[in-house]
């Protein structure tokens, strides 16, 4: 099920990405040597995002940006080093 509306979010970022590696500055010819590099630069960003969702179904406080909200006497997260935070989702 979709959460945080992070679907169309990385698919806007997945074609930027496919467009900048096939664009004539940077393409080499080699369709292989592209994609490889794209996902290389793409999984690990898109898995942490899909990660943050998930959790976020179980625990609000795992929602992307108000994990950073640690004055919340509630505030549980599974990891705070795997949270994602609203500083990540925009750089």
């Amino acid at each position: 099920m979709p959460h945080q509306s992070q679907a169309a979010c990385m698919a806007i970022e997945d074609a930027a990405a496919l467009g900048i590696l096939f664009s004539g500055n940077h393409f080499t010819g080699d369709v292989f040597e592209s994609l490889s590099i794209y996902e290389s630069v793409r999984l690990p960003r898109a898995t942490k995002v899909q990660a943050a969702a998930a959790r976020a179904s179980l625990n609000i406080n795992e929602r992307i940006g108000f994990s950073s909200n640690t004055d919340n006497p509630n505030y549980v997260v599974k990891s705070e080093q795997g949270k994602l935070t609203i500083e990540e989702m925009n750089a």
